[in-house]
C-alpha cells in the first residue's frame, strides 16, 4: 500500500513538472535529483528581431512657398540656380559664393539624398575647394542666398535676372 502511495505522489510530481514546463514563459523547467524530468517545450514560432535605422534625413527636399513648389535644404532653406552655370561646375566663386554660398555635403560624406519629387542628385567639387562636395540638380550646382534668413524665404528668387529658386521640371 505504501508503495502505491509513492508511486501516486511520484507520479502527482511529474505532472506537475510536466505541466509547468508548458508555461507561457517556454523556460525549460528541469526537475530534481532522482525524479523525472519533464521535456522541455519548443517555441514553434521564432520571434523577429525587429531593427529600425533611422532613414537619412534629405539634403534636398520640397517646399511649398509663395513661388509654388521648391527646393529646399534639409532646414527648409530655398536652393537656387544659377544660369551662368552651364556645366556641373560652379562659375559662382569669391565674392558671388559669399552671397551665394553652395549647397555643399557635410565633412565626409559622399552622395547626396534626394526628397520625394527631387530625382537625382550628384555632386561635383567645388572650384575654390576641391574638399567641398556641391550638390547639383538636373546639371545645375545648387545655392542659397544670403538674404534668406529663415526657412520659406525665396528672396534670390529673379536677382540679377540670372538666379531662380529650383524648382521641379
Amino acid at each position: 500500500m505504501r508503495a502505491r502511495r509513492l508511486s501516486a505522489v511520484a507520479l502527482g510530481a511529474t505532472l506537475a513538472l510536466a505541466m509547468t514546463a508548458c508555461g507561457s514563459d517556454d523556460t525549460p523547467v528541469t526537475a530534481g535529483a532522482g525524479a523525472a524530468q519533464a521535456p522541455a517545450t519548443t517555441p514553434t514560432t521564432a520571434a523577429l528581431a525587429t531593427t529600425t535605422t533611422a532613414a537619412p534625413k534629405a539634403t534636398v527636399a520640397t517646399a511649398t512657398t509663395g513661388l509654388g513648389t521648391v527646393f529646399v535644404d534639409a532646414s527648409g532653406k530655398t536652393l537656387y540656380t544659377f544660369d551662368r552655370d552651364t556645366s556641373p561646375t560652379s562659375s559662382c566663386t569669391g565674392n558671388c559664393a559669399a552671397t551665394w554660398p553652395p549647397l555643399v555635403l557635410a565633412s565626409g560624406a559622399t552622395t547626396a539624398v534626394a526628397g520625394t519629387g527631387v530625382g537625382s542628385l550628384t555632386v561635383v567639387a567645388r572650384p575654390d575647394d576641391a574638399t567641398k562636395m556641391q550638390v547639383v540638380w538636373n546639371g545645375k550646382p545648387l545655392y542659397f542666398y544670403a538674404a534668406d534668413t529663415a526657412p520659406g524665404d525665396t528672396k534670390g528668387d529673379g536677382v540679377g535676372g540670372v538666379w531662380h529658386a529650383a524648382k521641379p521640371a
